[in-house]
This record gives C-alpha cells, sequence and structure tokens, in this order.
C-alpha cells in the first residue's frame, strides 16, 4: 500500500486524499465555464437537467435534448471530464450528505 501522505500533489491538483474520497465534483474550472455560459448549451442543459433529476436515464435526457445516448456522454465528458452518470451520481451523494 502506499502511505498518499508522502506522495507530492500537483500543481493546480487537489491532494491525494481529496481525489479518492469517493465524491465527484465538476472541476473548478468547469464551474466556472457553468456560470459563465462558455458551455455548449447542450451540456449546459443537460447538466441542469441532471441537477434536478438525477434518476432521470439517459436515455430519456439524450432524446429531450435530440441527441443520442453515445453523443451526450461523449459532449458532456469533453466539457467536464466526466460522464453525465457519474455527474448525476456526485448530485446523489450531495444531496444525501
Amino acid at each position: 500500500m502506499v502511505d498518499e501522505s508522502s506522495q507530492p500533489s500537483l500543481p493546480g491538483l487537489p491532494p491525494v486524499e481529496e481525489l479518492t474520497s469517493g465524491e465527484v465534483r465538476p472541476r473548478p474550472a468547469v464551474r466556472a465555464q457553468r456560470d459563465t455560459g462558455a458551455l455548449d448549451p447542450r451540456v449546459r442543459r443537460a447538466l441542469a437537467t441532471l441537477d434536478d433529476d438525477p434518476d432521470l436515464s439517459l436515455v430519456t435526457l439524450a432524446n429531450a435534448l435530440g441527441i443520442t445516448r453515445a453523443t451526450l456522454i461523449r459532449i458532456v465528458r469533453e466539457a467536464i471530464g466526466m460522464t453525465p452518470k457519474e455527474y448525476a451520481a456526485g448530485v446523489r451523494a450531495r444531496r444525501a450528505s
């Protein structure tokens, strides 16, 4: 087992314990993009919808956006660095805490 306390942290990244906490959160740059509207409108709408209903199926969400499930997963992953399913899990975790 690796002693995480002796591991150096990389500039711009949170400490290892934060990375391994299991909590899924958008990166700060992603939150800033969301707040300024710099994200693809489909991604903004997908994230807002998942914020409201994290249990919504990806097929239903993709259909509402007029795109395929695969496209939804790809554009969200490219924009925020996680899949819609991972984002929804983070929403559920935040609500539970």
